[in-house]
């Protein structure tokens, strides 16, 4: 029993000696996301990897700044007249079905997902969201732009309903 234990140190003692080179502290200010350790992604525009950990309040995305370099690039391709909100929330919930149909590996349970809420969110739309909104909505859907509830977001900071 023993000679089968020292064989598994023998194999595992490398690997995680091999491992730990990662596991040591870095230099002040990284944060580790990037080749630079993160330091240049710091200030506006940058770009945040998907599951970024806050770093604290002073480190958080400009969700509204965001949101106003949106407008100043939907404002041209909106429609004038808008549509009314019924219309608009219809197009963005095709808009929302046509890109996951698009997008989706198995388009069918989204489909089926959105199907099942379709009216609540028409009536949540409505209620909620500017006719503006979910036109760039639609639009950045079509744009494959992201998805719905981030669209959603960032729309609705761009064009609040009044």
């Amino acid at each position: 029993m023993r000679r089968g234990c020292d064989r598994f140190v023998l194999a595992v003692v490398p690997l995680l000696l091999a491992g730990c080179g990662a596991c040591g502290p870095r230099p002040s200010g990284s944060d580790g996301g990037g080749a630079d350790g993160g330091a240049a992604g710091r200030g506006d525009g940058r770009t945040l990897p998907v599951g970024n950990p806050s770093r604290g309040i002073d480190d958080q995305p400009d969700y509204d700044g965001m949101a106003q370099q949106l407008r100043l690039r939907m404002q041209p391709r909106l429609p004038q007249p808008l549509p009314d909100a019924a219309t608009a929330c219809a197009q963005m919930l095709a808009a929302a079905a046509d890109f996951y149909a698009q997008t989706e590996a198995d388009a069918s349970e989204q489909h089926s997902r959105l199907r099942a809420t379709h009216e609540v969110d028409r009536a949540a739309c409505e209620a909620e969201t500017s006719p503006a909104a979910a036109v760039c909505v639609a639009l950045s859907l079509a744009d494959t732009a992201g998805e719905l509830p981030w669209l959603l977001d960032q729309c609705s900071r761009a064009f609040p309903k009044l």
